[in-house]
This record gives C-alpha cells, structure tokens and sequence, in this order.
C-alpha cells in the first residue's frame, strides 16, 4: 500500500515538472506582481501512517534570486483512527523553484526541512491518554498556480513528506488546494 502511494505520488512530480518544461516560455522579464512574496491558504489533506488527516495549510514565499524563492510552510492536520484522536502540526521551510510558463498557469518544484509535531490520545475508561512526539522531516513536491486575477490564483501543491523518529521513517503523502495572494513590488 506504501509504495503505491509513493509512486502515485512520484507520479503527480513528474506531471509537474513535465508541464514546466512543456509550458512556452516568456521572452519579456516576469511583472513585479509575478515576483514578489506570496502568501498562501487553504485546505489540506495528509495520510499519516493509516489515518486520513485533513486540515489546513499556510504558506509563504520570498524570491531571492530569478525562478528561485525561499519557502515557509506551516501546516495542521486532524482525524482519528481505531479509536484514537490524532493531531499533526508541521513547520518546514527550503526553497521553491518556479518555472516560466503561459500568462496564467505558474507550475513549480520544491524541497522544504523542517519538523512535525504527531499527537495521539485516547479514552480509557473516563480518563485520556496520550501521547507526542516531534520528528525531523524532509518534504519533496510541486505543484501549479492558475492565476484568476491580478493578484490572486489558485494553487494546487503536492508533497511527499518523510519523517523521521524513533528510528522509523515514516512516508506521509500530503495535498493542499487554495488561494494565492501575491504582493507586489
């Protein structure tokens, strides 16, 4: 079931970076709109171990240099399973690569370090139990920005998140869908 996801997931990357390869390329420098920081919000979803977490996702990016930004992504995910009420909190920052694409659609590639915050509690008998741990991570992914306006798009993002603790390494496919609010200069 695992590897499935991850090539599922492998898949969806290689979509991405097959489109920012295939999208025509502009001649003209990008708008200051199109370079500036961005900020971003929505719906999320992750598949923790065997639990469907859903939640949410802000995120933020900077660019420093051409097609390149630097990333802040913070996420919260919840659900429970066989009993058990799970939470996850994640922070991870790196950079994003942006490819030149058509006037609305904006693919992108990125790698993000950072950590995840895994509660678990349960009832027994009238009392909770729980317990948390916070674990290393590395996440992989890209997605696409379809821009709806000046300023606004809408973004779809697709991450492979590995996490590490305990020494386990756990392989957690993650998908967020929401708005774009970029800044100009």
């Amino acid at each position: 079931m695992r590897g499935g996801r991850v090539l599922a997931l492998a898949a969806a990357l290689a979509l991405v970076v097959a489109l920012a390869d295939a999208a025509p390329r502009r001649a003209a420098p990008a708008s200051p709109r199109e370079r500036g920081p961005d900020l971003f919000g929505g719906y999320s979803y992750t598949h923790a171990g065997e639990a469907g977490l859903h939640g949410w996702g802000l995120g933020g990016s900077y660019p420093f240099r051409g097609e390149w930004s630097v990333v802040a992504d913070l996420s919260g995910h919840y659900g429970s399973f066989a009993g058990a009420d799970l939470s996850q909190l994640a922070f991870m920052g790196g950079v994003r690569w942006r490819a030149r694409a058509g006037r609305r659609l904006s693919p992108f590639a990125e790698g993000l370090l950072g950590g995840a915050r895994t509660s678990t509690s349960v009832e027994v008998a009238g009392s909770s139990i729980g317990d948390a741990d916070t674990d290393w991570g590395l996440g992989l992914g890209g997605g696409l920005d379809y821009r709806i306006s000046g300023r606004w798009s809408v973004r779809g993002l697709v991450h492979l998140r590995l996490l590490w603790g305990e020494g386990a390494t756990d392989e957690d496919p993650r998908l967020s869908i929401g708005a774009v609010y970029r800044f100009g200069h």
